[in-house]
């Protein structure tokens, strides 16, 4: 059967791209400006919606999980890959360079936001709790929002088995195959494509002028947007060798390598740096998290526009999470074959909170460490350590260089492998992007097949020209969390069609099941071979007590 392309969304992308190569060209001050003052609109007036939203579906996805609808599985078969290969590959697709770029900056920005912080905590507070709030945005709800909508994609495409691993797919539930496989669906297939398109802006826009940054404190190569383009270049090349390679064979050995370069860079970090204070403060702040979760999680900096925190940080954290989410549903459901829903979410959830805790905790923690003597905040920006120049000059990559310089033994050591880390974090994400949007727009991907290689070729190029935009026309991480906001808000509105449908989907085929019978549907032919052995051995072990009994019973009467 020939393949079916979507031509519609694919050429939509082209002209979208097309747009934002000139704008960036001709006019690079009015687009910068212009994201910023869009972004401070849409927080001012709907903060609250990407507040609640996410409430909800944190609550829904626990429900769901320890409902009789977790023992739903992907399908008649044992789960494709191990364990550990399954979490490797959710966390280094979720994630890229940002598990590394953020851990070493946010408590930093937090710090110095000393007149909207929620819970009117003083300068020395806010440093030694500052931790607890990017525990908070990485953590639990966060990684709820990626776990929940891979249960609609997976399900229509393992449960039900229809072909085509889309959002539009998802949202069938609600809309009905027609309307969903129709113009609507092309409608909601080009606002996915848009929100990848905007949600990995921030991944690469911090990702590559990191990697540039390093590279000059290593090797002394300059800073220059030539670099930052030869970094892409070799980039772009490793993600498309894998995106052309596969899951199996590509992003699944990378992710793999992934997660050993990174604990290794983080055992690094802490056995160079001050060890009992990371430790200490990782937990204590992990203590405070719990503690305050559901502050939290309303905090809303009622009436106060594009300047609180909440609007800064809490709300740019939901966006990115709901605008990047279909990307990661798709890829995560394709790998997530034979999983169970409960597998699923307490999977993602726990082994993307777990990676939080380690990566925020080791790298933020060692960068705190040198402000735990009694740093004078009054006085902040007027001193000589790696906070005051940031107070100063904004500068990202520069401060996280030169915390490392200032508090490990061997610095050029770490960063050296940071950047290999970095390097394979930002491939991971990308190739399973390139991957995910050749499934999304191409219509007839059967259970066992992938997209075919060369339209996964043509989107791992495509992903590399937004973020060369963007550093083009000189915008800041204030402009790529524009981005992020802006494209987030139609792509939120599938989010929660998806879920409703899927929910609709599973009672109307399980909803007079109860658990036992939904986990016997879905056994295999050797899971049920295997109970029936246990089940023979467990009559076999009482009949041949009973037949001691009977024994002992005829030897007393006698």
């Amino acid at each position: 059967m020939a393949k079916r392309f979507d031509f519609v969304t694919i050429i939509f992308s082209i002209i979208f791209m097309a747009a934002l190569v000139i704008l960036t060209i001709t006019s690079p001050d009015t687009f910068v400006g212009g994201l910023g003052a869009a972004k401070s609109w849409v927080i001012y007036h709907f903060a609250w919606i990407f507040i609640i939203i996410v409430a909800a579906i944190t609550v829904y996805c626990f429900w769901l999980a320890f409902s009789k609808y977790g023992n739903i599985r992907m399908g008649r078969c044992k789960p494709e890959y191990g364990w550990f290969g399954y979490a490797a590959m959710v966390f280094c697709a979720a994630m890229g360079s940002c598990m590394i770029f953020w851990p070493s900056i946010e408590y930093g920005q937090y710090i110095i936001w000393t007149d909207v912080w929620p819970f009117d905590w003083g300068a020395n507070e806010m440093a030694r709790y500052a931790l607890s709030y990017s525990y908070f945005h990485w953590g639990i709800c966060a990684w709820a929002v990626y776990a929940i909508g891979i249960i609609p994609i997976g399900y229509r495409y393992f449960v039900r088995k229809k072909p085509g691993l889309t959002l539009q797919g998802g949202c069938e539930g609600v809309f009905g195959e027609k309307l969903a496989n129709g113009w609507l669906g092309t409608i909601i297939n080009i606002i996915f494509i848009f929100g990848i398109l905007g949600g990995l802006t921030i991944t690469y826009g911090t990702g590559i002028p990191m990697l540039a940054n390093f590279l000059h404190v290593v090797a002394g190569t300059p800073e220059t947007f030539l670099v930052n383009v030869l970094i892409i270049a070799f980039l772009t090349a490793l993600f498309t060798w894998s995106a052309w390679s596969g899951i199996a064979k590509g992003i699944l050995n990378l992710s793999r390598l992934c997660i050993w370069v990174s604990a290794v860079m983080l055992l690094l970090i802490l056995v160079l740096g001050d060890t009992g204070y990371i430790i200490n403060e990782s937990v204590e702040s992990l203590g405070y998290m719990f503690q305050n979760f559901f502050s939290m999680t309303f905090n809303l900096g009622a009436g106060v526009e594009g300047s609180n925190f909440a609007a800064e940080w809490t709300v740019f954290y939901w966006a990115w999470w709901l605008g990047l989410a279909p990307v990661m549903w798709i890829f995560i459901a394709k790998c997530s074959k034979g999983r169970s829903v409960r597998n699923i979410i307490l999977t993602v959830i726990g082994a993307g909170f777990v990676a939080d805790v380690l990566f925020f905790g080791v790298i933020s923690s060692n960068g705190l460490s040198l402000y735990q003597g009694g740093f004078d905040f009054t006085t902040l920006g007027g001193g000589n350590t790696p906070l005051d120049a940031y107070y100063n000059t904004w500068d990202n990559f520069t401060f996280i260089s030169d915390t490392m310089m200032a508090t490990l033994t061997a610095p050029k050591l770490v960063i050296a492998v940071w950047f290999i880390g970095t390097f394979i974090l930002l491939v991971t994400t990308m190739d399973s992007s390139a991957y995910t949007m050749a499934a999304a727009t191409q219509r007839n991907v059967g259970v066992n097949a992938d997209p075919v290689k060369p339209l996964r070729l043509f989107w791992a190029c495509m992903l590399s020209i937004s973020p060369l935009c963007i550093l083009g026309a000189g915008a800041g991480t204030s402009s790529c969390t524009a981005v992020v906001v802006l494209t987030s808000i139609p792509v939120m509105i599938l989010v929660v069609i998806a879920i409703v449908g899927s929910t609709k989907w599973m009672l109307d085929d399980f909803k007079d099941m109860s658990a036992a019978e939904i986990r016997a549907f879905f056994e295999t032919e050797e899971e049920k071979e295997k109970s029936r052995i246990a089940h023979d051995k467990v009559l076999e072990t009482l009949n041949s007590g009973l037949a001691e009994d009977q024994k002992e019973a005829a030897a007393e009467g006698k």
